[in-house]
């Protein structure tokens, strides 16, 4: 049963991984966005999924809303890591580590807005 909170939460981060990235592809595509505004809008819609995953399970949890958002952080960072490890053998790096940091930190920050969300409701 538990475990079905983890995987709803991460279904939220990929939908809206994916909304976002059609948003910005079509923005990209009809030349309306540059190279540079891509890619930190890139960042930007990665940290507002995990915001939005880190909110739900905060709110699907009942107390210590930072450890639920550390856990989908790190599930998130491994799948990512696995991911472009072996599809794209990209190495281990300081800037995909800042990157890791910055995912695991907005879903921690997410979860903590949830369960305060859900304490005040």
């Amino acid at each position: 049963m538990f475990i079905i909170k983890y995987l709803k939460s991460l279904l939220y981060v990929f939908a809206s991984i994916i909304c976002f990235s059609i948003i910005i592809g079509s923005l990209s595509y009809f030349n309306i966005l540059g190279t540079n505004a891509t890619k930190i809008l890139e960042l930007i819609a990665i940290v507002i999924s995990m915001v939005i995953g880190g909110i739900y399970i905060g709110k699907k949890s009942n107390k210590k809303g930072y450890l639920e958002g550390l856990k989908i952080g790190l599930s998130m960072v491994v799948i990512l890591f696995t991911f472009s490890y072996l599809a794209y053998n990209i190495s281990f790096s300081l800037t995909s580590l800042i990157f890791y940091i910055i995912i695991i930190i907005a879903t921690i920050l997410g979860s903590i807005l949830g369960i305060n969300k859900k304490s005040s409701n």
